[in-house]
This record gives structure tokens, C-alpha cells and sequence, in this order.
């Protein structure tokens, strides 16, 4: 097999191991959303963006678990520079999140009866889409990327 096979087959591999943990990722962070939901329903969209920031955290710290442990475990050093890089891709992951959260839930809670809950797992679906897949790329050529050039400032 010539190298850039494998290295594709490698990287659909990987791929495929990030797309697991982001399924249970995505379990976690629509769980804890729905649990608030049931908990505490709410139409106020800043209580619904703190929720989903919440169940961002948790899915976040399940993703870091399962990611360094076995999708990019071949890479995966558990040092300052790679917990580092890993808490700037969560923050950069909730930002992402909770913007679009937000910016597609906030306009359907305040103008329309549409329930909070159907509202709020659609924007959640999409949120969580689009940041897992900035995410990916992230990890893939940053956080656990075998070129070390953050290695000399952390």
C-alpha cells in the first residue's frame, strides 16, 4: 500500500473514532440540555444558552477523555501544551456553539410559539454540528498534530 493510502485510510480511521466520541458527546450535551429543559423549563433565551453552555462543558470534557485516550491516543502526550491547546479548542468549540445557538434559537423563542424544546434541540443539532467539525480540524492539525510548532511557547 503507497503511503498516501494509508495515510488516508488512517486518517478515515481517526475519523471514524472522532465521529463515535462525537456521538456520545452529542448524547451528553443533548441529555444535559433536555434535562434542563425538563428540569427547569424556560423561554428565557440567556438561561437556554447557559444550559447549553453547561452541557457544552460536560461533552467537552468527555470529548477530551475519549479523544486522548483512543481516537488520537498514537498522539496524545497529556501535556501542558496539549491540555493547553485542548481548553483554547473547548472555548473556541462553546463560543462557536453558543453564538449559533443562540443566533437560531433566540429569534424562534421571541417571535413564534414554537416550543422551547423543539427549538432548542434544533438549534442545538446544528450548534453541535457545525463547532464538533471546527473541532475535528483542530485536533486533528493542532491540538494533537505531530508538528510541534506551539512546542517552543507552551
Amino acid at each position: 500500500m503507497s503511503e498516501a493510502k494509508a495515510k488516508l485510510k488512517s486518517g478515515g480511521k481517526r475519523f471514524s473514532k472522532f465521529s463515535i466520541v462525537g456521538l456520545s458527546n452529542s448524547i451528553i450535551d443533548i441529555g444535559v440540555l433536555n434535562l434542563f429543559l425538563w428540569l427547569e423549563p424556560t423561554r428565557e433565551v440567556s438561561l437556554l444558552v447557559i444550559y447549553n453552555g453547561v452541557a457544552l462543558v460536560l461533552a467537552n470534557l468527555n470529548s477530551y477523555i475519549w479523544n486522548s485516550l483512543w481516537t488520537f491516543r498514537g498522539r496524545a502526550e497529556h501535556d501542558l501544551r496539549q491540555i493547553v491547546l485542548f481548553a483554547l479548542q473547548v472555548l473556541v468549540n462553546i463560543g462557536v456553539s453558543n453564538v449559533l445557538f443562540w443566533a437560531l434559537v433566540h429569534p424562534v423563542i421571541v417571535y413564534t410559539e414554537v416550543p422551547t424544546y423543539l427549538a432548542s434541540n434544533v438549534a442545538k443539532i446544528i450548534s453541535v454540528t457545525v463547532a464538533s467539525t471546527i473541532s475535528f480540524f483542530i485536533m486533528r492539525y493542532v491540538v494533537f498534530s505531530r508538528k510541534r510548532w506551539f512546542k517552543s511557547r507552551l
